[in-house]
């Protein structure tokens, strides 16, 4: 078993580059660009000198084509590369990802069996909607009205709160978000 370790990155301002084209290219680069990162989207192989200042490379090549190349660049340069169905040329694979608001669920089968992070993520977009957003913001303006309490206290109040949350959702879940309706 290969175990991965999760990790949430911060790409706000950060140099990625994604070689590579098509739909689920279009799509990987609107969520790194969603989450702040400064894409370069490269229609071509790699050339010297591309991954320069870049925190991420992807590879996404029709046939897999450069992928080796692009790696072995990656690797001599500190970047992280994830290239794409290549599990042998990736130093992280990506999960399948179900966000709501603040909330992010991520579902990782480490490589082994994509289509079932993918059934695990829709069924989760079925089950965990906006309520959790509309309650994650409620809980942003919340807490800076907890910063005075020590950390047990926080702890404690937070719990409460989020059990508060679970119990409405069960018993009125109409009511956890504004308008008529769901």
């Amino acid at each position: 078993m290969n175990v991965q370790y999760p990790v949430m990155l911060a790409l706000e301002n950060r140099r990625v580059v994604f070689y590579g084209g098509g739909r689920e290219t279009a799509e990987k680069v609107r969520g790194l660009e969603e989450a702040g990162a400064r894409v370069d989207l490269l229609a071509r192989g790699y050339r010297e000198g591309d991954l320069e200042g870049a925190w991420l490379v992807f590879a996404h090549r029709p046939g897999n084509e450069g992928h080796a190349e692009i790696f072995a660049a990656a690797e001599r340069g500190g970047v992280w590369c994830n290239a794409v169905d290549d599990k042998p040329h990736c130093a992280f694979t990506m999960p399948a990802v179900h966000r709501q608001g603040d909330l992010t669920i991520a579902i990782s089968t480490n490589g082994v069996a994509p289509a079932l992070a993918a059934r695990l993520r829709a069924k989760f977009q079925r089950e965990v909607g906006p309520e959790y957003a509309a309650f994650l913001e409620y809980a942003r303006a919340l807490r800076p009205t907890l910063t005075h309490a020590t950390f047990e206290e926080r702890r404690a109040a937070w719990y409460a709160i989020v059990d508060a949350f679970f119990e409405r959702l069960r018993n009125k879940p109409e009511t956890l978000l504004p308008g008529p309706t769901r």
